[in-house]
């Protein structure tokens, strides 16, 4: 594995390495998530480890012939909760930057729907082909920094 697995996209490169995550948008200087930083990563489709790499979790509701985005286009959908937005905001440089970062992290509900002002969501679309090495070299690294889990949506 490269130094940094590098997620390549106009308005977004994306950074993954041992320390933890470097957004570069477009215009706006880099914003730096720690691996302790985040709660958990949510992955849709779901990815489970087998002996052979990972693969993506089948369910027996789904039809016969399905096929899904990672199949059909290498597209993941990556979501990490942060465990608190304020200290990444306070030390993010620039108002141009603190505003696009700001847009990204949305807010999280508890059970009882109720605010939770200190944890946030950010959701980044990556693509198999975008990405400087193998998709599994991302879900080890991953693996190793956060646990998976799963974000549901209130529509």
């Amino acid at each position: 594995m490269p130094g940094a697995l590098t997620h390549w996209s106009l308005p977004l490169r994306v950074d993954f390495d041992e320390p933890g995550v470097t957004l570069r948008p477009l215009l706006a200087k880099p914003v730096f998530i720690a691996w302790p930083e985040v709660e958990f990563v949510c992955l849709t489709p779901t990815m489970a480890r087998h002996p052979e790499g990972w693969r993506e979790k089948t369910y027996s509701f789904l039809p016969k012939g399905f096929r899904s985005t990672l199949e059909t286009s290498g597209h993941l959908w990556v979501e990490f909760v942060v465990r608190d937005r304020r200290p990444i905001l306070a030390r993010t440089e620039g108002a141009w930057t603190r505003s696009w970062l700001a847009g990204r992290l949305r807010p999280m509900l508890d059970a009882n729907d109720a605010w939770k002002v200190d944890q946030s969501l950010i959701g980044l679309d990556l693509y198999r082909r975008r990405l400087n090495a193998p998709l599994d070299d991302l879900l080890d690294l991953l693996a190793r920094h956060c646990r998976f889990d799963l974000v549901v949506h209130d529509f």
